[in-house]
């Protein structure tokens, strides 16, 4: 029986009915994850975490849908139609991994928008700031051990079919570095990837926490939280020339200029001059590092711009032969080595779940991102950034591994505007709260 109700107050009728959910079903995901990365099973861990979230959920008195997240829920719904493109069971054993680790996201979201006075906005970016820390500790074991693979996990617990499909061999079976030999080049790159398969989706994930781990530090505005952060700025440098990825750069740049121009058309001049005086300073460190020049020296071996720009026109031209349900899964490309329907999450989303996959996709990160455009203070323009440079980098970069990051930040901004609880936005529970969200019982 579905009924709606106006949450009055913050100790009113939503704060009743979201009491009692507890928050290690989250936290584990996040100060757990060295110990998923070392099974293997951080791909699925969601997944597995999901379970306890649906049983505590169906325990609840009532329940709180937050606008914003239907669209994500709708995505996923859209994803099982598509499954009927599928012609394989190797694809169809991928789409599976997939789907489930999607639909975990889903419940994830509704979980945090239901645990608002157990899962505080602090206990979550602290968790997240954790895992930007753990990040940086994978780069540092991708330089030391590159020709490392993790090969006592559960992995070896899988039947041989599902060993040999290559997507989830390279979840299961995690490596500490790729080891690159392109054609040209004088010696392999050896680019650090752990807890990641691959080094993009290491540069991505420091792109999407960094913000995070500055929205934690003025969150709390401790002399320990600024410690953390700039001992973690300073940490991952090395790391992050040994990856030479270009878009780990890009992200960050475009969330700092995200950040600079918010706080300009504020007109906080003192905080915009802090900034810019930061990122200087990081921008003259990345240089001396020898950042820069790794990233153009891998270029100048291996430019893979012109290989992705033909990759991404066939993979527009084939979903025009499937628009609606797309293909499932990413197939062969007809003249690329690189398989069509990866290489962006955007192109993913549009190869695989065709225009309308991606349209719902679209709805929520950037209609999330809209629905929350005050961000307030200056740890929810910081938690927005995060969600911008996601956005910014989903054009070239994968976001499968990041959607828990993202999920969470998203589901933060969005019950603090809804539901007017928690510690990331407090003018916005003063003064502006918006229309209530329906309660579900």
């Amino acid at each position: 029986m579905t009924a709606l109700a106006v949450p009055t107050t913050a100790d009113g009728p939503v704060g009743e009915a979201t009491r009692d959910l507890p928050a290690w079903p989250v936290l584990a995901l996040l100060w757990g994850m060295p110990a998923w990365w070392a099974l293997g099973m951080l791909p699925f861990a969601t997944v597995i975490m999901a379970v306890p979230m649906v049983a505590l959920l169906m325990l609840h008195r009532r329940v709180v849908i937050v606008p914003g997240i239907l669209p994500w829920w709708a995505f996923v719904a859209w994803m099982i139609p598509c499954a009927l493109m599928l012609d394989s069971l190797g694809r169809l054993l991928g789409f599976g991994v997939r789907f489930a680790q999607f639909a975990s996201i889903a419940i994830l979201l509704f979980y945090i928008c239901n645990a608002t006075r157990s899962l505080t906005a602090r206990r979550l970016l602290a968790g997240l700031t954790f895992v930007w820390l753990f990040v940086i500790v994978g780069g540092y074991l991708g330089m030391l051990w590159p020709d490392v693979t993790l090969t006592a996990t559960i992995g070896r617990l899988l039947p041989g079919a599902l060993r040999e499909n290559e997507y989830i061999a390279d979840l299961v079976f995690p490596p500490l570095a790729e080891i690159q030999t392109p054609w040209g080049a004088e010696e392999p790159f050896v680019r650090p990837s752990a807890p990641f398969a691959y080094t993009n989706g290491w540069g991505a994930a420091i792109a999407i926490l960094t913000p995070i781990a500055v929205a934690n530090a003025l969150l709390r505005r401790s002399r320990g939280g600024m410690l953390v952060l700039v001992g973690g700025l300073l940490a991952s440098i090395a790391p992050a020339v040994a990856t030479s990825n270009r878009g780990l750069f890009i992200g960050l740049a475009i969330a700092i200029v995200y950040v600079v121009l918010r706080l300009a058309g504020r007109g906080q001049w003192l905080p915009v001059l802090g900034v810019a005086a930061l990122s200087t300073a990081l921008l003259v460190l990345l240089t001396l590092s020898g950042f820069l020049d790794a990233i153009t020296a891998r270029q100048d071996t291996v430019d893979t711009t012109e290989g992705r720009g033909d990759l991404y026109e066939e993979t527009f031209v084939r979903t025009l032969d499937s628009p609606i349900l797309g293909y499932g899964a990413p197939r062969p490309s007809f003249t690329s080595e690189i398989t069509v329907g990866t290489q962006g999450m955007v192109w993913n989303a549009l190869f695989c779940f065709g225009f309308v996959g991606l349209a719902l996709f679209a709805v929520f990160l950037v209609g999330g991102l809209l629905r929350t455009w005050a961000a307030p203070t200056p740890a929810a323009l910081w938690m927005h950034a995060s969600v911008v440079a996601a956005i910014a980098m989903s054009i070239f970069y994968g976001l499968d591994r990041h959607m828990l990051t993202i999920g969470i930040v998203l589901a933060l901004l969005l019950r603090e505007k809804y539901l007017g609880v928690g510690d990331v936005a407090p003018e916005t529970t003063a003064g502006g709260r918006s229309a209530p969200a329906p309660v579900v019982s």
